[in-house]
């Protein structure tokens, strides 16, 4: 066989055995050789309508910034990283900024057999906000929560540290991977927040408003019985015109009686109402000290219309925020001034612990403190 047959024969038999190894099974595949498989990006952009081609411009290179930063220091392993970019339409109504973000969804790898293959859906999550927080801040509470606390919750303290804030990492249940870990962190203007706490004097001044109408929405419902009756009774006097015995027999046994059950049922309802306002009377007493101190709330256990002020490390905590517009800088729409960043993983994983603690480490605070209000 002279050189060039053999060369050939060669490629062809490495060609061979390197198709056969693409498909065949990983032997002994395990979390070692998972660990040890380079992940790879997938890239998708979204853009809503109604952005202005400016705002367009500015927000694709604020997030092409961000983009850079990851993924100078974060390099998939054992996932496949679907990194997307979204441009939302603007909400002019209320909002003075618009929001745009950077996220990836870590599809992880695993084993079936001694089969590597990747999963279809996952809890894990990373993103990058920019203009947009976990919760409602641009607007004051509405539907049930307006007669609840009458304020927007967070449940975490935002801590300051190194000219950001973070939120301490808590453990959650996460949809498809039971028991996982989220981390947040909150970059803003020279330790300033984007949202004011409430005091305990706002919160019980609004508490005692909702009362009232919780207990007129209740009240309503009775009195509407006795309007009822009093429109039947007109009916059947003129139904009974002509049989005295009949009207006096049904007033007896049914107007006159579901009148007294219902009247009796709105004094007890005013009762029922009547210690919540109590206390939180006693509570608006307490000094202007107390009185302006941040209100952070629970539930009463034994009492439904009522809340208890907690502090900060009670496993029930409602930490009450409203809107702080005098935050926000006259800028363009597109402009940065504030970033929420926040990532998710099973805790039982090691791929997607690995995920989690790799994309952390690729954060630099530093640069996006610096794209703030630019």
């Amino acid at each position: 066989m002279n050189t060039k047959c053999f060369l050939n024969l060669l490629s062809f038999i490495l060609f061979v055995h390197a198709a056969i190894a693409q498909t065949a099974p990983s032997l002994n595949c395990s979390n070692d050789i998972l660990l040890q498989q380079q992940g790879v990006w997938k890239d998708s952009r979204y853009t809503g309508k109604g952005i202005a081609a400016a705002d367009i411009q500015k927000q694709k290179k604020v997030l092409d910034q961000i983009t850079k930063m990851i993924k100078t220091a974060y390099h998939p392993v054992a996932v496949e990283a679907n990194a997307h970019i979204a441009l939302n339409p603007p909400y002019n109504n209320y909002r003075p900024v618009n929001y745009y973000d950077f996220s990836i969804i870590p599809l992880e790898y695993y084993c079936e057999g001694n089969q590597i293959k990747k999963v279809h859906e996952t809890s894990s999550y990373f993103q990058i906000f920019i203009n947009q927080f976990g919760k409602e801040i641009y607007d004051t509470a509405q539907g049930d929560r307006l007669l609840q606390e009458g304020f927007n919750v967070i449940y975490d303290m935002p801590i300051a540290k190194d000219g950001y804030f973070y939120f301490k990492e808590k453990e959650v249940t996460l949809p498809f991977d039971g028991k996982g870990k989220t981390s947040e962190w909150l970059i803003t203007y020279d330790g300033q927040l984007p949202f004011s706490f409430v005091t305990k004097k706002e919160f019980l001044e609004k508490r005692k408003k909702a009362l009232y109408v919780q207990e007129e929405q209740a009240a309503n419902g009775f009195r509407d019985v006795l309007k009822g009756l009093d429109i039947e009774k007109g009916f059947k006097e003129k139904e009974y015109v002509n049989n005295p015995a009949q009207l006096q027999r049904y007033m007896k046994m049914e107007y006159e009686n579901i009148k007294i059950r219902y009247n009796k049922l709105l004094q007890e309802n005013k009762s029922r109402f009547k210690p919540a306002f109590d206390k939180i009377d006693k509570q608006l007493a307490m000094s202007p000290l107390e009185l302006n101190q941040f209100a952070i709330v629970k539930d009463d256990p034994y009492d439904h219309l009522s809340y208890l002020f907690v502090d900060s490390n009670d496993p029930f905590r409602k930490i009450l925020i409203k809107p702080n517009p005098t935050y926000f800088k006259k800028l363009p729409r597109s402009s940065p001034q504030f970033i929420w960043i926040s990532v998710s993983a099973s805790s039982t994983n090691v791929i997607t612990a690995k995920f989690m603690s790799d994309i952390v480490k690729a954060l630099d605070f530093k640069t996006m403190i610096n794209l703030l209000g630019k």
